[in-house]
């Protein structure tokens, strides 16, 4: 399996029927897209794997399943690992970390991890800080439900940037008054936004501008093997 295979694969599985419609979504020519899927490049940055998982509904690792034998017995083994009960590294806070709470927690408190201690009720656990993400209040939401599968499945990390703007067509860990916290995919619309999920057995909310407590943007997410 290739990178240029998977992106074809998972793209039409998603119901992006031509390259042209997938260029259009992305925003970059058709020759660019026909490039990716016949594996005229070797590898693709992050910023543009970013982009791609988010079009295509998928995570990462999804787009790079196959595509280096040695990586995937890696990831496999390191994610069979993390799920045995026990040998978990919960560990401490220290400048390479980032925290962990679980979805329908609250995002931990503060904007800089550097001048304080979020409270310890709402975190899971600390985890390595992905390299690609500089916002020192970034944090992960282990993802337990399904409503925005398959983009971010039950049992990955979404990576949320508070600091980001958020922007429409962004997916967001919203919190809502009083007590409700969910990933989404965020739309405007007049006096407040709509939220979409992925997986259609969920439907589509309209909710006002003043219940929103919180939206951060989520980079992208990733399985939980680190």
């Amino acid at each position: 399996m290739s990178l240029g295979q998977n992106i074809k694969r998972l793209r039409i599985a998603v119901g992006i029927s031509t390259q042209r419609a997938l260029a259009d979504r992305l925003q970059v020519p058709q020759p660019q897209v026909s490039d990716w899927e016949n594996d005229r490049y070797a590898t693709l940055e992050t910023p543009t794997l970013m982009k791609l998982a988010k079009v295509l509904r998928c995570t990462i690792d999804q787009l790079l399943d196959g595509v280096d034998p040695d990586y995937d017995q890696v990831r496999e083994a390191r994610t069979a690992i993390d799920a045995e009960p026990g040998r978990i590294d919960y560990g401490t806070d220290d400048a390479g970390s980032i925290p962990l709470v679980a979805e329908g927690s609250a995002a931990p408190a503060g904007v800089s991890w550097g001048g304080g201690t979020p409270p310890p009720g709402e975190i899971e656990r600390w985890i390595p800080r992905p390299r690609d993400v500089e916002d020192e209040s970034a944090y992960g939401v282990h993802v337990r439900g399904d409503s925005m599968a398959p983009a971010h499945p039950p049992h990955t990390i979404a990576i949320v940037s508070p600091n980001r703007r958020v922007q429409d067509g962004d997916e967001a860990y919203v919190q809502l008054a009083p007590d409700e916290r969910l990933i989404r995919l965020v739309r405007r619309t007049r006096g407040g936004y709509v939220l979409e999920s992925y997986n259609h057995a969920y439907p589509a909310r309209v909710v006002a501008r003043k219940d929103v407590l919180s939206m951060h943007v989520i980079l992208y997410s990733r399985r939980r093997d680190f």
